[in-house]
């Protein structure tokens, strides 16, 4: 059995894995211009081969700490917890195969033309538009599991519903490659707030299984949701 403990030290360990993000997501340039994202790459790719592969060992973590956190919620199970379950490996999944295409840009973007270049990294970011509903439906599920559980803080379920809200904005995406719109770098479609919810989420978690009480103690008396 996962303990809390051990799901903590993983979502830190996750989010310590993703945080190197922070360091390229202020510089990505929107999806309209294939110059601009060539000379992203000219000047980050050997910085982006650091960060994909950091992201990729972060999984490991991810699937550790959703471990722990189904192990949370079994006493309690219900269709909210495989709602929850499901949809955060769909995401993960969705991420996966971004991170495999925007691997392919940095390593062929000197080799390749720009346009290539562009198509690849537009595929990448683009991929966070249909990955939105289930970031959306993973927020839903554990809002719904803190709201009538006393398994995690009040704050916590408040802070899921704000995730639910930033994901819906990566729908944005389908709609426009320029303006807060797309999914290179708009404030409501692009990549920073989805991945800054997520990981705060997690952390917040993670915090409060290593400060508040054991498993035992914590759980609410009979079924859940």
């Amino acid at each position: 059995m996962l303990s809390r403990r051990q799901g903590a030290v993983a979502g830190i360990v996750m989010a310590l894995l993703w945080a190197p993000m922070a360091l390229v997501i202020p510089e990505l340039p929107n999806l309209a211009s294939a110059a601009e994202i060539h000379d992203f790459y000219l000047e980050h790719a050997e910085t982006m081969k650091v960060i994909l592969a950091s992201v990729s060992l972060g999984f490991i973590a991810l699937l550790i700490f959703l471990g722990a956190l189904i192990e949370e919620m079994r006493p309690r199970s219900s269709g909210w917890t495989w709602m929850a379950l499901a949809s955060a490996l769909m995401f993960m999944t969705a991420l996966s195969v971004a991170l495999g295409i925007d691997a392919a840009a940095v390593l062929l973007f000197d080799e390749v033309s720009p346009e290539t270049v562009w198509a690849l990294h537009s595929a990448s970011f683009l991929l966070a538009a249909p990955a939105a509903g289930a970031g959306v439906a993973f927020f839903v599920a554990v809002a719904a599991l803190a709201f009538h559980s006393d398994a995690w803080p009040r704050a916590l379920a408040w802070l899921a519903v704000v995730g639910g809200l930033v994901n819906l904005g990566a729908l944005g995406g389908f709609f426009s490659l320029t303006g807060a719109l797309n999914s290179g770098n708009g404030l409501l479609g692009g990549l920073a707030g989805p991945v800054a919810v997520w990981l705060l989420w997690i952390f917040a978690v993670s915090v409060s299984w290593l400060t508040g009480p054991s498993r035992a103690s914590g759980q609410s008396a009979g079924g859940g949701w």
